[in-house]
């Protein structure tokens, strides 16, 4: 399983990713899971999450939020973005391993955003994954995570991509090669980032490869099931319709049974 990031791509990662719409992505999964819930959400399991800019988004709307995340780092700086935030009491974060976390207590519903389970690219991993968010929620209780939609890689392919963004302390640029492997559904997203920290004048320079799997929702549906899930929808991520082959984002919702 990959998904540990370094210590430099963490430093910049919020800027990296700055123009994402946390906030719409939160109302978008919070809506489905109040929907497929069988009884009103109290907290919330969240699974790779990352900076913590999701879970405090959750819990603005009333939830206790436990983030998990493989990464140290990545906790270390969420546990310090909540210093001083409105929502830092009802928000927890700790290092774990989706595969084999064990907390003691069981939710009312789970996420994994950002396509973390992508980030799983070997079956044995992805069940171990699937049974260990099953065990922390009862029945009833919905999950939903976004990933990878295969169709869009098989129509489009890959492409050479670059970013450039600017903050007052740094300036980035990333240059994004990945690298198809079809037989194995997978794609090696290989960064190549040059980051200027703007007060001291220092470069930095460093590479680091993300292999994300593409998932077909037929195979996704079946490890659910065996993993004691039922599947209610599919759909493209952040619309209301089915996933559609020219676009790489899509999700799952499916209810523990």
């Amino acid at each position: 399983m990959s998904g540990t990031f370094s210590q430099e791509y963490v430093a910049v990662y919020d800027l990296l990713y700055g123009a994402k719409d946390y906030v719409s992505e939160a109302d978008f999964v919070l809506a489905r899971l109040n929907k497929a819930s069988s009884a009103p959400l109290n907290n919330l399991l969240d699974i790779g999450s990352g900076t913590g800019r999701h879970a405090h988004l959750f819990a603005k709307q009333g939830l206790a939020v436990h983030g998990v995340d493989l990464s140290e780092k990545m906790v270390a700086l969420a546990t310090q973005r909540s210093t001083g935030l409105p929502t830092a009491s009802s928000v927890q974060f700790m290092q774990g391993d989706v595969r084999s976390f064990r907390l003691l207590q069981a939710f009312d519903a789970a996420a994994a955003l950002f396509h973390v389970l992508s980030y799983i690219t070997v079956n044995d991993d992805l069940d171990a994954a699937l049974r260990q968010i099953r065990r922390h929620l009862p029945k009833g209780a919905p999950f939903l995570f976004d990933y990878w939609y295969a169709e869009a890689i098989r129509r489009d392919g890959v492409a050479r991509r670059e970013r450039e963004v600017e903050s007052d302390a740094w300036h980035v640029h990333r240059l994004t090669e990945p690298v198809l492997e079809a037989k194995n559904d997978l794609v090696r997203v290989n960064f190549h980032v040059t980051a200027t920290d703007k007060k001291t004048g220092t470069i930095h320079r460093w590479q680091e490869e993300h292999p994300m799997r593409y998932f077909d929702p037929a195979f996704l549906e079946e490890k659910l099931s065996v993993h004691g899930f039922k599947t209610i929808a599919h759909g493209e991520w952040l619309t209301k319709g089915p996933p559609q082959a020219g676009e790489l984002g899509a999700y799952v919702l499916a209810v523990a049974i």
